[in-house]
């Protein structure tokens, strides 16, 4: 707990002389956030307890009663995506795609070294995890989150809006931020 005191302040600290130095935009922010965290602050020191993905099956990382919710009309099915090295669960509407996938290999960090396709960025956390924001050059009706849930796992969540659906479905951030937080609270429960 004093550790997190101690980054908190730190962080504020920075965030604060930057904003004094006229550093108020996104890039400035998101760039002393970025390497205070790799740097001065770990992301397991602001997750509130590690959570295991080792026996989580993807297609059960979200409950029946929350679909309505997400918009989601059957079950989802298994898929391997290559790219993670992770079994996910893919669940397709008509204009809308939701993908989980527990990644039980890595830390979230592994998106922060630029050398992936997909550049990293730390935005708000989900419940209370640490998040990164991957933008696919593209692509840009999709988003894709990672939350991290322990030092060497995260959840890898996507969500994308097929053109001509965007005003029936949440922007792709923020149904991925709602596909998400509906997987986590079911995993912290």
């Amino acid at each position: 707990m004093r550790r997190s005191l101690i980054a908190a302040t730190t962080l504020t600290a920075l965030l604060t002389a930057c904003a004094q130095q006229g550093g108020t935009t996104n890039e400035t922010v998101s760039a002393t956030v970025v390497s205070t965290t790799s740097t001065a602050i770990k992301p397991s020191s602001g997750r509130p307890r590690d959570v295991e993905l080792d026996d989580r099956l993807a297609c059960e990382l979200l409950s029946a009663d929350q679909f309505p919710m997400l918009e989601i009309d059957s079950e989802g099915h298994t898929t391997e995506i290559e790219a993670l090295k992770a079994t996910g669960c893919t669940w397709t509407v008509t204009g809308a795609s939701n993908i989980l996938a527990p990644v039980l290999h890595e830390d979230i960090g592994a998106w922060m070294d630029g050398k992936r396709i997909g550049k990293g960025e730390w935005v708000a956390p989900v419940a209370g995890f640490p998040t990164i924001t991957v933008a696919i050059p593209g692509s840009p009706d999709r988003c894709d989150l990672m939350v991290g849930t322990t030092d060497n796992q995260y959840l890898a969540v996507a969500f994308s809006v097929s053109p001509g659906f965007l005003d029936r479905f949440p922007t792709p951030c923020d149904g991925a931020r709602q596909l998400a937080e509906a997987a986590m609270q079911n995993l912290i429960g």
